[in-house]
This record gives C-alpha cells, structure tokens and sequence, in this order.
C-alpha cells in the first residue's frame, strides 16, 4: 500500500510471490477499492495452486 510499496512492485519477479494491489484499507479510503477487491480469495486461491493450505479468514 502506498507509493514507497508500488515502486518496489518491479523488484517481486519470483513466480512464488503473489502481488496485490489495491487502495490502502484505511477509513478515508477503504471505500474506494479495497472493500470488494477480492485480495483474500485471490490468496487462498495462489495458495491452492502452489500446493499450500488456504487461509481461514474468518473472525469468529
């Protein structure tokens, strides 16, 4: 999140890195892109792929 982590986003080339990019989930902007941006789904399904475990998201 931000611009110091989007610069760094060329230096990620490992196929074993997943990168998400969205709006910073703070309250002045979560609103306009991170809510529904689907970055947990997206995870879980990297994850699958590369033979992993998903990760239980959930909060209770």
């Amino acid at each position: 999140w931000g611009n110091n982590a989007k610069a760094k986003r060329k230096l990620i080339t490992g196929r074993q890195h997943l990168v998400l990019a969205s709006a910073h989930p703070s309250p002045l902007s979560a609103y306009h892109g991170f809510f529904g941006c689907g970055h947990f789904a997206e995870t879980n399904k990297f994850l699958e792929a590369n033979g992993m475990e998903p990760v239980n998201w959930s909060i209770d």
